[in-house]
């Protein structure tokens, strides 16, 4: 490109040069305002054309002359004497001009280096919800209560920002932070009552501080060969330590009972300091992991492998193919800590005694090779068995207790990328006590969706559920207490 022709991509250049360095520092010097304002003069005009270095256009300032005689040099094989003579004439300026580009790129520099890298992704989910819950049974105080604790129209909301970065193009560090509204002691839709079964999956307090942000989840997983994945973490949960997760349920979720798959004794919610390796070879999974609630604390018996480390540790055997899979799951569960959440009141007294708690899982999914009519189905199954501590007065506690979800799922309906699902099932029950009687803890819990699109990013979810017998064997003799909720879940995803 010859020197006319560039001209205007010179005085484009040049103009954009000093805006930026004017912005930045704030104001120009007085005397680069004065200088810029100077004309050029016959004599350095014809300088110019001596050094053949000439513009298509009138130079009309001393700036503009010293940004074409910079791009001249950069094209020139050797010095002129016009040539030598203009530097000097314009030195000063050409000074200011070079001063001026390197603090564009410095503090262009500067910018970068505040940014992401390349490989780095913020993602977030608000979530918020407006609903209630209505209670019906035998008239008395317990219904009362029941109507007067849980019985008010209420509105919550759950943020998640989770940031995820690699840095082999292969591993993946993954942090999230979370916070919300929906305590765990006090609201229904937190599970705070008057059971556990009620909690919807996205309620969220970070401990009992609403609006908190905090830290959720942390956690750095890598390959190591072909066929072996490792995950390391101080804040990881179960569920990316899997190498199949056995549900295809639910797309969008409600009640959070029914996001574990039929067994939420094997599919807990324990999180913690831990980790867990995955070998898949094909449609075949084998999975191990170690997870400890405690493993932050230094006390006596606390941290990784402490007697009352909180853990939990699970081995689970998964093969799937392109539309359906099926897993069987062996977990070890340290009683009191809270690692089960979603079974009935009665069971989970029993789980708050020390001991151990052996739960197995088996779960499986079919789904259409095409979205349509037909439905996708998951099917779950848990068992579990507890035993005590010695010195524990195991007598009346629970033994033996299971639970079962069938679910189905209508994805892309009518090609508009809505979805509908139902789930039945039953929490974790008792079903056996220590000393060979039988409990009366039964009780079903239901629920359906729909999940209306409203763009891209935000969807609308009308909800309801329905827990035929929240309280299971506390209710009172001659009584009866169930509990229909109905809510409205908007969520925005960005």
């Amino acid at each position: 490109m010859s020197c006319l022709k560039s001209q205007h991509w010179i005085r484009t250049a040049t103009f954009a040069v000093m805006v930026a360095t004017q912005a930045l520092s704030g104001i120009a010097q007085p005397q680069q305002i004065e200088q810029s304002s100077k004309p050029v003069t016959p004599l350095l005009q014809e300088l110019f054309r001596k050094a053949d270095c000439q513009s298509a256009q009138l130079l009309r300032d001393r700036y503009q002359a010293a940004a074409v005689l910079q791009h001249c040099l950069e094209k020139a094989n050797s010095i002129s004497d016009p040539l030598r003579r203009l530097l000097s004439e314009l030195e000063a300026e050409l000074t200011t001009l070079n001063l001026q580009l390197e603090g564009v790129e410095q503090r262009t520099n500067e910018l970068e280096n505040l940014s992401f890298a390349p490989t780095t992704h913020l993602r977030g989910v608000s979530t918020f919800i407006l609903g209630g819950n209505v209670f019906s049974g035998t008239e008395g105080d317990l219904l009362n209560s029941a109507r007067s604790g849980y019985g008010a129209l209420e509105s919550g909301y759950d943020q998640k920002l989770t940031l995820r970065t690699s840095f082999t193009g292969k591993d993946l560090l993954n942090i999230r932070l979370r916070g919300g509204n929906l305590d765990t002691t006090s609201d229904s839709f937190g599970g705070g009552g008057p059971s556990k079964l009620s909690e919807l999956e996205v309620a969220f307090q970070q401990s009992r501080t609403p609006d908190l942000i905090g830290i959720n989840r942390a956690w750095y997983q890598f390959p190591l060969s072909q066929d072996w994945t490792f995950t390391l973490g101080s804040r990881v949960n179960q569920t990316v330590m899997l190498g199949i997760r056995p549900s295809v349920y639910p797309e969008d979720t409600v009640l959070d009972l029914f996001t574990q798959s039929g067994a939420s004794g094997a599919y807990s919610s324990n999180l913690g300091a831990g980790g867990g390796v995955i070998w898949q070879r094909g449609p075949l999974s084998i999975s191990a992991n170690y997870i400890a609630s405690k493993g932050h604390e230094g006390a006596d018996g606390s941290g990784l492998i402490g007697e009352e480390s909180g853990s939990s540790s699970t081995l689970q055997l998964g093969y799937a193919q392109q539309n359906w899979g099926i897993a069987a799951a062996l977990v070890a569960i340290e009683n009191g800590f809270g690692i089960i959440d979603y079974a009935s009141p009665y069971t989970l007294r029993s789980y708050e005694q020390p001991g151990m708690t052996t739960s197995t899982a088996l779960s499986g999914y079919w789904q259409p090779p095409v979205d349509g009519w037909f439905p996708s189905v998951s099917l779950g199954w848990g068992w579990n068995s507890t035993r005590y501590r010695k010195g524990v007065e195991h007598n009346g506690l629970v033994a033996i207790s299971q639970s079962w979800t069938v679910a189905v799922q209508w994805s892309d309906l009518f090609d508009t990328g809505a979805a509908m699902g139902a789930a039945v099932g039953q929490p974790i029950i008792a079903t056996a006590l220590v000393g060979g009687t039988s409990p009366d803890d039964a009780g079903y819990a239901m629920e359906w969706w729909t999940m209306l699109p409203v763009t891209d990013a935000i969807t609308v979810t009308p909800a309801v559920f329905f827990l035929s017998r929240p309280l299971g064997a506390d209710t009172p003799e001659g009584q009866q207490l169930s509990q229909l909720g109905a809510l409205v879940k908007t969520t925005l995803r960005f």
